[in-house]
C-alpha cells in the first residue's frame, strides 16, 4: 500500500484508490498516519477532526474507525487495531510519504552539515518529488493536524533553502532559481528564500535581478507586516550593491533587537497604556510575566503592544534582548507558524548555531528558556492563534516579560493577564484622524470629524485609512469625507479604494473560522436589526438555538462579534458590511425568509401570552418546518422580549416589505398593535403601520388594508390627533365592509367611538358602540363583546344615565370574568371606580381603582397603569389623603412622560 499526506490525502492499494470517505473520517486517517505505528489517543484523535471537539467524541471517533477498517478490509488489508485509550495504524516501511521525505531530508541535511553538497543535493532532489502541493489540502482539519501541516510547510521549505544552497555550492545557481520562485509565490515573507534566491542569481551572474528581488521582498515586508528587512537579507543586498560575492550559508550570528518600528500616528490608549506598565511588574519573584492582549481585527493590538515595549526599553527594562515573531494565527492563506520553527528562528537569533538547534519541540524549548535566563528579555508575540501555540514560547523566569497579541481570548493560558482592547473612543478616534491628516482641517470642522470616527466605529485603522484618505486629497473638506462615508454598503471601499486592506484584514479571521461559523457569520449580515440573540441566529442558520449560541460565542471569542448584554450579540459596522458581502445568492432568500418569518410567529407567541384574548384574525404567513418559535412564561417576560425587539421588528417589517415578503410586513404590525397599545410606542407604530399599510397596496389586499387603517386610528387617537384618528377609522370601515369583514367592523366601530368619547361626541360614540357590541356578539368575539359593553357604560356615565351605565358595566364584568379577560377588566373596573367618585361614594372608588392599577401593574399596560394612579389620585384627594394623592400623581406623570403621552401634561396641571 501506499499514503500519502505530502498534498491531497491518497491512499493507494495495487493501483486502485479505494474511497477514505468523508473529510472528518479522512482528518482521522490523516491523524493516525501522522501517528503511524503509534497509538493515537482520542484527544488528539478528536482535536485532528474538530475545531471544538464534542464533549463525548469517543463515539464519532468509533464510527469514523469503523469506516476506515471497513475500506481496509475491502482490500483485504488488516491495519487497525484497538488499543487502550485509542488506536494504532500499521504502516510498513516506504508506505507512508511522509516516512521517505523526512528520511530523504534527514540524510540531505546530514550530507550539507558535513559539506558533501553533492550527496545533500540528490537527497533534496528525492525528498522535494515527494511533494503534490500543500500537505492535506482538501481537509477541515482542527487543531493538530493545522499545527502539523504548519511544521510540515516549514520543513518542506528548510529543505528546499539547503538544496538551493546545495547546488549553489556545486556551480549550478540557476537550476535553483525556478524553484525559488514557485516556493516565494506561496512564501512571500520568508526571509531566508529571498536570501536563498538572491544569492542563487548572484552567482548565476544575475546582480541586477538579486537587487530587483531585494525591492520586492522589502516591500512585501513593509506592505503586509510594516517591517524592514532583517540584518541577513540586508547584508547579502549590501554585499551585492558592493560586488562582493556573499558567502551562501546562512550566517549563526546573534541579533537580539527584533521589535518592530514604533509609529509616530500612535495616539490615546492612555489607559490600556498604565494598565500595561503595571503588569510589567511582577507578581512573584520566580514567575514570569505574561500579558495578552486581545481584541477584534484592525482594533490596533500590535501598534500598542510594540509601542508600550518600545516604552519599556527606552527605560532600562528588558534592554538587553527583544525578540518578536508573527505567529501567523489568522492569516488568510497559510497556517499559523509552527512552535518549533518560532524556536528555531529565536535560538538562531539567540547565537545558537543551526546543527545545535534540537529537533525535538521540548528541547528547543528547554534550550531556549536556558538562553534567556536572567536575562533583561522582552518577547512579543504577534498574532497568537491558540494558549497551545505560545506555551513553549514563554520564557522560564522573572526576568522577562512576554507581550502577546491575539483576536482570541486566551483565557486558558495559565499565568496570562488578559487586556481585552476595544474601539477608539470618540475623542481620541479624532485625535488620531487630525496626527495622519496633518493639516488644520480636522480641527476647523469638529462635527464632521466625529462624524467620520462615528463611520469608522471607532476602528483605528479604519479611521488611519479615512485620514490617509483625505491627506492624499488637499481640496477635500472633511465633510467631504464624511459624505462619502455615508453609505454603509460601499464604506469598505470608500476607506481604503483600490487596496481592499480592510477586507483583507477582515478576510483573515473570517477564513481561520470552521465551514458552519462562515455559514453563521455570513448569514447575520442578512440580520436588520442592530443587535440579535441565539433565536433568530438560529433561524437564519436553519439549526436549534442552542447550536446557534455556541456559534454565536464562538465568533464573539474571534472578535467578530460584540457584547454588551448578556446574551445579546451585535456587530461592528464595518464588519457587519464585511459580513453582508460574504453572504451567497443561493442562501440569501432562503435564510432572510426564514429570520422574518421567525420573528413574525416569535411576536404572535409573545402576545399570545400578555393578550391571550385577542382573536387572531388572520392565518399568518406559514414557518419554515426548520425554525424554532420561542415560548414565553408570563406576562413580564413576554413584554420584555418585545422591548427588547423593539427597534428589530420595526426594521423586520421595513426589511420584508422591501425583501418581497409584504404578507409578512403587514401582519408582523398587526401583531406588533397590542405591544404598541400596552407600551405607547407611538412613533414605532405610526411608522411600521405606514410601511404595512403600503404592503397591503401591494399585495392587493383590501381586507388587509383595511386593518392597518384601524391600527392607525387607535394610534393617532391616543395621541389626541382626532380628525386623523376618524379619518383612518372611515377608510378601514369602507375596506372592511368591502370584504366583508363583520368582526373587523366590530373592532373599528369601538375604536371609532372611543374617538367620538374623546371629542365629546357622545351620541355618536354611543352609536358605534351598539353596532359594534351586535357585531361582537354575531362573531362570538367575547374579548370584544366585554370591552364595548364597558365603553357603552362610560359613555352612558358621561350622559349622565348612571343607571344605564351601571347595567352596561355589570353585563362587561360577567363577561371579562367568565372569560378570564383581565385586559378588559382593568378597564371596567376603572370605569365603575369613575361612576362610584361621580356619585361621591369615594371609598368604594378607590377600591375599585385600585383593583384596576393591580391588574394594569400585572399586565405590563404601563398607560392604564399611569391613568388608574391619577384616578386614583382624585378619589384620595375627596378622602383628605393629599400626600397620598400627590405621590400617585408623580408616579403617573414619570410613566407618561416616559411614554411621551400627552395627557401627562393634564395630571401634572392637578399637581400644582
Amino acid at each position: 500500500m501506499e499514503f500519502r499526506l505530502l498534498g491531497p490525502l491518497e491512499v493507494e492499494h495495487e493501483g486502485e484508490t479505494p474511497a477514505v470517505g468523508g473529510r472528518r473520517q479522512r482528518s482521522v486517517l490523516a491523524a493516525l498516519l501522522l501517528r503511524a505505528n503509534s497509538v493515537a489517543g482520542i484527544g488528539y484523535l478528536a482535536e485532528a477532526v474538530w475545531e471544538k471537539p464534542p464533549v463525548a467524541p469517543e463515539s464519532n471517533i468509533r464510527t469514523y474507525v469503523a469506516g476506515l477498517r471497513r475500506m481496509f478490509g475491502a482490500i483485504g488489508e488488516d491495519r487497525l487495531a484497538t488499543r487502550s485509550g485509542g488506536y494504532l495504524l500499521t504502516v510498513h516501511r516506504g508506505e507512508l510519504d511522509l516516512e521517505v521525505f523526512e528520511e530523504q531530508a534527514g540524510l540531505g541535511n546530514q550530507a550539507w552539515q558535513r559539506g558533501d553538497f553533492a550527496a545533500a543535493a540528490g537527497h533534496f532532489e528525492r525528498a522535494a518529488g515527494l511533494w503534490r502541493g500543500r500537505p492535506l489540502a482538501g481537509l477541515s482539519p482542527g487543531p493538530v493536524l493545522r499545527a502539523e501541516i504548519a511544521r510540515l510547510e516549514d520543513v518542506r521549505l528548510t529543505a528546499a533553502e539547503r538544496h538551493a544552497h546545495a547546488r549553489i555550492e556545486l556551480g549550478r545557481p540557476e537550476t535553483a532559481v525556478g524553484d525559488l520562485r514557485v516556493l516565494l509565490a506561496e512564501h512571500p515573507l520568508r526571509e531566508q528564500l529571498w536570501v536563498t534566491l538572491m544569492l542563487a542569481l548572484q552567482h548565476a551572474g544575475r546582480q541586477v535581478e538579486a537587487l530587483d528581488a531585494f525591492s520586492l521582498a522589502r516591500q512585501h515586508l513593509v506592505t503586509e507586516l510594516g517591517v524592514e528587512p532583517g540584518a541577513r537579507l540586508r547584508q547579502v543586498h549590501q554585499d551585492i550593491l558592493a560586488g562582493e560575492s556573499a558567502p551562501p550559508a546562512q550566517a549563526e550570528t546573534g541579533a537580539w533587537r527584533q521589535l518592530p518600528m514604533d509609529i509616530g500616528e500612535f495616539v490615546g490608549r492612555e489607559a490600556e497604556l498604565r494598565t500595561l506598565h503595571a503588569l510589567a511588574e511582577p507578581d512573584s519573584p520566580t514567575a514570569v510575566v505574561i500579558s495578552a492582549i486581545h481584541g477584534m481585527a484592525g482594533v490596533g493590538k500590535t501598534r500598542l503592544a510594540v509601542h508600550v515595549a518600545h516604552q519599556l526599553v527606552s527605560t532600562g527594562r528588558f534592554d538587553e534582548i527583544q525578540l518578536w515573531a508573527d505567529l501567523r494565527g489568522f492569516d488568510a492563506e497559510r497556517p499559523p507558524v509552527a512552535s518549533t520553527a518560532v524556536l528555531e528562528n529565536f535560538l538562531r537569533l539567540l547565537g545558537v548555531a543551526g546543527q545545535h538547534i534540537p529537533q525535538e519541540l521540548e528541547s528547543r524549548a528547554a534550550l531556549y528558556r536556558s538562553r534567556l535566563a536572567g536575562r533583561r528579555a522582552l518577547v512579543l508575540l504577534d498574532n497568537a492563534a491558540t494558549e497551545d501555540q505560545v506555551r513553549h514560547l514563554l520564557p522560564g523566569g522573572p526576568s522577562s516579560l512576554v507581550l502577546i497579541t491575539s483576536r482570541r481570548s486566551l483565557s486558558g493560558l495559565a499565568g496570562a493577564r488578559e487586556l481585552p482592547v476595544d474601539v477608539l473612543p470618540q475623542q481620541e478616534a479624532v485625535a488620531l484622524l487630525a496626527r495622519v491628516v496633518g493639516d488644520d482641517r480636522v480641527a476647523a470642522e469638529p462635527r464632521a470629524a466625529a462624524r467620520v470616527a462615528e463611520l469608522c466605529g471607532g476602528l483605528p485603522i479604519a479611521v488611519s485609512l479615512a485620514a490617509r484618505r483625505l491627506r492624499m486629497r488637499p481640496t477635500w473638506t472633511v465633510e467631504d469625507l464624511a459624505t462619502r462615508l455615508q453609505g454603509t454598503d460601499r464604506r469598505l471601499d470608500q476607506l481604503a479604494p483600490g487596496t481592499h486592506e480592510l477586507d483583507a484584514l477582515f478576510t483573515m479571521s473570517y477564513r481561520a473560522l470552521p465551514p458552519a461559523h462562515q455559514r453563521m457569520f455570513r448569514l447575520l449580515g442578512l440580520h436588520p436589526g442592530s443587535d440579535f440573540t441565539a433565536g433568530p441566529a438560529a433561524a437564519l442558520a436553519a439549526t436549534t438555538p442552542e447550536e446557534a449560541e455556541l456559534q454565536l460565542e464562538t465568533l464573539l471569542d474571534e472578535h467578530l462579534l460584540e457584547q454588551t448584554t448578556a446574551g445579546r450579540y451585535r456587530f461592528h459596522d464595518l464588519v457587519r458590511t464585511f459580513a453582508r458581502a460574504r453572504a451567497r445568492n443561493h442562501e440569501t432568500r432562503r435564510a432572510l425568509h426564514r429570520l422574518l418569518t421567525w420573528y413574525l410567529h416569535a411576536a404572535e407567541s409573545a402576545r399570545g401570552v400578555f393578550d391571550p384574548r385577542r382573536v387572531r384574525i388572520v392565518p399568518l404567513h406559514p414557518l419554515p418546518a426548520e425554525c424554532i418559535v420561542p415560548r414565553f412564561v408570563g406576562h413580564e417576560e413576554a413584554l420584555a422580549w418585545y422591548e427588547s425587539e423593539r427597534t428589530t421588528l420595526r426594521a423586520v417589517v421595513e426589511t420584508a416589505a422591501e425583501a418581497g415578503l409584504p404578507e409578512v410586513s403587514w401582519q408582523l404590525a398587526w401583531v406588533m398593535l397590542s405591544f404598541y397599545y400596552r407600551r405607547s410606542h407611538w412613533d414605532d407604530w405610526i411608522a411600521t403601520f405606514r410601511v404595512a399599510l403600503a404592503a397591503t397596496r401591494s399585495l392587493g389586499e383590501r381586507r388587509g388594508e383595511g386593518i392597518i387603517w384601524r391600527g392607525l386610528g387607535v394610534a393617532y387617537s391616543d395621541l389626541r390627533q382626532f380628525a386623523t384618528a376618524i379619518e383612518c377609522h372611515h377608510r378601514a370601515q369602507a375596506l372592511l365592509a368591502e370584504a366583508g369583514d363583520r368582526h373587523g367592523q366590530a373592532w373599528n366601530l369601538n375604536n371609532l367611538g372611543v374617538a367620538y368619547v374623546d371629542l365629546g361626541r357622545l351620541a355618536k360614540a354611543a352609536g358605534c358602540f351598539h353596532r359594534a357590541l351586535a357585531l361582537f356578539r354575531e362573531t362570538g368575539d367575547r374579548q370584544g363583546e366585554g370591552l364595548s359593553l364597558n365603553n357603552l357604560g362610560d359613555t352612558y356615565r358621561r350622559l349622565d344615565e348612571p343607571a344605564r351605565a351601571a347595567g352596561r358595566l355589570e353585563q362587561a364584568l360577567t363577561v371579562q370574568r367568565e372569560n378570564d379577560d383581565r385586559t378588559g377588566l382593568q378597564f371596567t373596573l376603572g370605569t365603575l371606580g369613575d361612576i362610584h367618585h361621580d356619585a361621591g361614594r369615594h371609598d368604594q372608588a378607590r377600591r375599585r381603582y385600585e383593583e384596576a392599577l393591580a391588574i394594569s401593574r400585572e399586565l405590563g399596560d404601563q398607560r392604564t397603569t399611569a391613568r388608574m394612579l391619577a384616578n386614583l389620585a382624585q378619589a384620595l384627594d375627596a378622602q383628605g389623603h393629599h400626600g397620598q394623592a400627590r405621590a400617585r400623581r408623580q408616579e403617573a406623570v414619570a410613566i407618561l412622560d416616559e411614554l411621551g403621552d400627552p395627557h401627562a401634561d393634564v395630571v401634572r396641571e392637578r399637581l400644582g
